[in-house]
């Protein structure tokens, strides 16, 4: 009798327990419920895609976004997951930083994933991605846009070469980055090679430059040839001509630094025109 009991008892403890398990689970917690805009020093906001970093002025708006969020339980399957992710980076006034990813159905808290009430998290991705369409969004760029080049209904990856980069600080200091690289004539393994039969090629980058300070081209017959003469490239807007059979180009391209960012960098493809 006193065994029956006593399996009993145990049996509506752990039931307690489960239940008490799925009560904390279905409630969730929210992270931020206490956290105020002067805690915050600067905080930035970036999307992959499209891999662009959004400066963010108003504290106050994120902070009423990131005291809605709620989590629940502990879950890093977000890995397994694809889709577009917004990474907010908090620096706070106590010299600590803090990162949040939302990344639906998942909150992500410096590396650490959480299940995560959909609407809050929705809410804030959506404001993520309104802060970047806005018409004088501060982006922030670490590094020069990326360079896509398209011809034949085909694109392809540039290669980024050697670039002096610097952007703004939120405490409107500036950092720059200085970066070499090899001659585009010494990359043969790391440029794909692009077959194309339509002549004119379109830039795309990430972010339009200021200006395209110069496009040239070595035929493929001076790989290896360092000393080889370039040639010049026609370009007209963002289209450049490409010269018949195999060449490799270089493009070269500045950014104005009152964007918030800005420098000169090197773009090299290869393609085979026929």
């Amino acid at each position: 009798m006193k065994k029956k009991l006593c399996s009993i008892v145990c049996l509506c403890i752990l039931i307690l327990c489960v239940v008490g398990t799925a009560l904390f689970i279905g409630r969730g917690k929210k992270p931020y419920k206490n956290l105020d805009p002067s805690q915050i020093v600067s905080a930035t906001v970036r999307l992959a895609p499209p891999d662009k970093t959004v400066q963010i002025i108003e504290k106050k708006e994120l902070v009423e976004y990131l005291k809605d969020v709620v989590i629940y339980n502990e879950d890093n399957s977000y890995k397994e997951y694809s889709g577009q992710g917004v990474i907010f980076t908090l620096n706070m006034t106590d010299g600590t930083q803090t990162s949040i990813m939302a990344y639906n159905p998942f909150l992500v808290i410096d590396g650490i994933g959480y299940k995560t009430k959909y609407e809050p998290c929705e809410a804030l991705n959506s404001y993520a991605n309104r802060l970047l369409n806005e018409e004088n969004a501060n982006i922030i760029l670490e590094e020069p846009p990326a360079l896509a080049v398209i011809s034949d209904n085909t694109s392809i990856d540039t290669l980024l070469g050697t670039f002096s980069w610097q952007k703004m600080n939120a405490d409107g200091t500036a950092t720059s980055f200085d970066a070499d690289s090899a001659h585009p004539l010494d990359c043969e393994d790391l440029l794909v090679k692009f077959e194309t039969a339509e002549q004119v090629a379109v830039l795309n980058f990430t972010e339009k430059p200021d200006r395209i300070l110069s496009v040239q081209c070595w035929s493929d017959k001076n790989l290896g040839n360092l000393d080889a003469e370039s040639e010049n490239v026609d370009i007209d807007g963002n289209g450049i001509m490409l010269k018949p059979d195999g060449h490799i180009y270089e493009i070269k391209a500045e950014w104005d630094a009152d964007n918030g960012y800005g420098g000169i960098a090197y773009y090299s493809f290869y393609a085979d025109y026929n």
